[in-house]
């Protein structure tokens, strides 16, 4: 694995652990037998952070996959011909 594709990979491992910790701070434990109840705002909210972690990750992986390209060796079929 590259440099840049364990950055990527660091980063969202480490976007996604900081969401399921606001998840987790914002969740009040429930009781047994006690259902969950989320309000609608927090859906949104959520939605949008989920949204938001899938356009970060994605950006990442783009750029990943460009900086891989960069440091790949040249293929033959771009080499120029020699001159005549």
């Amino acid at each position: 694995m590259n440099f840049f594709a364990f950055i990527i990979v660091f980063i969202a491992t480490a976007a996604a652990l900081t969401f399921v910790r606001i998840i987790e701070r914002r969740r009040r434990p429930t009781l047994p037998g006690e259902s969950v109840q989320v309000d609608t705002e927090e859906l949104h909210r959520i939605a949008e952070t989920i949204t938001d972690l899938s356009g970060r990750v994605e950006r990442l992986e783009e750029e990943r996959d460009f900086y891989s390209d960069l440091l790949e060796p040249p293929s033959s079929s771009r080499e120029l011909p020699p001159p005549d």
